[in-house]
């Protein structure tokens, strides 16, 4: 049975993964789609990251069970945000903006792989059902917000 909050940030998982692909779809004479789907793009992944690492990480990184997960989760956010750093600096026409483009999307595919095949089932048998509750209670306020 899939927990609530769990199921909020897979739903990002797929929106980040569906931008992506619609971005490597992109030729490189559309400069200006590209510049606004990237700033999209970013947009979600930071409150996503901001979200996890406020929200869900800390419970986790203190428990055997998900320690090293939990830290190399940290690590894989900051390659994430350094890639989109990357991207943003390069000419959107730039051969090599694809190619660092599809680097992004496999680091996060293998990122959201570990998480929901990993982390995710972790969690819900290491945290109490009133942590994951109060998870998931955060997680929708603040996507509301």
């Amino acid at each position: 049975m899939e927990n609530k909050p769990f199921a909020l940030l897979i739903k990002d998982h797929e929106t980040v993964k569906d931008l992506i692909e619609r971005l490597l779809q992109t030729s490189a004479s559309a400069k200006r789609q590209r510049r606004e789907m990237l700033a999209t793009l970013k947009a979600e992944l930071e409150l996503h990251e901001k979200l996890e690492e406020q929200l869900l990480y800390p419970p986790l990184e203190h428990r055997k069970a998900t320690r090293d997960l939990t830290l190399e989760a940290y690590e894989e956010h900051h390659v994430v945000d350094m890639l989109l750093d990357e991207l943003e600096s390069l000419d959107f026409d730039d051969q090599a903006w694809k190619a660092k483009l599809t680097v992004l999307q496999e680091n996060l595919e293998h990122h959201i792989a570990e998480e929901e095949q990993g982390l995710f089932p972790k969690a819900e048998k290491t945290l109490s059902a009133k942590q994951l509750e109060h998870i998931e209670k955060e997680l929708a306020e603040a996507k509301k917000r």
